[in-house]
């Protein structure tokens, strides 16, 4: 083999192999500049059951029907005598304040039921209208019982699927009643 021949065909190759790079380069780029484009979109979630369907994504921003049920399930295990308190829900003032309100009542053998009428959501604030159930043995008395709390956003978990905390609960001051 001649010399001019062994470099034609080593010119031939290197132009085949850039080539060949340039390609695969460019496609590397579109399959890249594509993975991230498709990365952004939101996720296409599908229910399995009997019938399969496409479910929409929700967002993560609580809604006043979120908020109101949320407020009432945590109304209720902060001041029932029967509830069983989920630790999510109340911060650790308020559940050390439920242990110490619990621990009074039984001294007294008495319980509590606090019922939430209506809810008015005003940023963190909230303004409750609500009655108080207490009960001596067979005797019940009701009381009006407004109250003011605030919440604060939190992760969603098992356990919280809301992702709200209960911070403070506190009767309006009395200028705040009025």
């Amino acid at each position: 083999m001649r010399f001019t021949q062994a470099w034609a065909k080593t010119v031939a190759q290197n132009v085949t192999l850039q080539f060949v790079v340039a390609v695969l380069a460019t496609t590397t780029t579109t399959l890249a500049f594509s993975t991230a484009k498709l990365s952004f979109r939101k996720p296409l979630v599908i229910e399995r059951g009997c019938i399969s369907r496409s479910v929409g994504v929700a967002s993560t921003d609580h809604t006043a029907s979120e908020i109101e049920n949320f407020i009432r399930e945590a109304i209720r295990q902060r001041f029932n005598t029967d509830a069983l308190p989920i630790p999510d829900y109340l911060s650790t003032e308020e559940e050390s304040a439920r242990s110490q309100e619990q621990k009074e009542l039984l001294s007294r053998s008495m319980t509590q039921l606090v019922v939430v009428r209506g809810v008015k959501i005003n940023g963190n604030i909230l303004n409750m209208d609500a009655d108080r159930l207490i009960s001596v043995g067979q005797i019940r008395s009701a009381f009006i019982f407004p109250l003011t709390a605030t919440i604060t956003a939190t992760t969603r978990s098992d356990n919280n699927p809301y992702g709200i905390q209960l911070l403070k609960v506190s009767p309006p001051k009395m200028e705040e009643r009025k």
